[in-house]
């Protein structure tokens, strides 16, 4: 791994690309077209996956792999919640961020990663 800053090398540890990739293969299994499950429900099954990974890959440099899996969870949650609701475009203004996060509860593993660091502080 390479320091950002200052570009020199270090031993990390870090979610490989490959595994990153099999994890959002795992969450377009559920949130398929065909799953007419109630909404709740589908954050919920979305929430267990995430906060497991996270717990898996819980040492080491996670801010890229987070932020990627964050940004494709809202995109393919976005895509899931058109496709449900029949709304015209890309979802963007009326399936916000806020709208995904604080109103349907989904889990934002950037922030998960900025609590536990707290946590280990106090």
């Amino acid at each position: 791994m390479v320091f950002r800053r200052t570009g020199k090398t270090y031993v990390g540890a870090t979610p490989s690309k490959k595994r990153v990739k099999r994890f959002k293969k795992s969450l377009r299994t559920e949130l398929h077209v065909a799953n007419h499950a109630p909404l709740e429900e589908v954050v919920a099954a979305v929430n267990r996956k995430l906060r497991g990974w996270s717990r898996y890959f819980s040492v080491g440099t996670l801010e890229p792999a987070y932020r990627t899996v964050d940004r494709y969870t809202e995109a393919l949650f976005r895509q899931f919640l058109v496709r449900r609701h029949k709304v015209p475009g890309r979802g963007n203004r009326p399936f916000s961020n806020r709208y995904l996060y604080e109103e349907l509860g989904l889990l934002r593993l950037e922030d998960r990663r900025r609590m536990l660091r707290l946590h280990a502080l106090t």
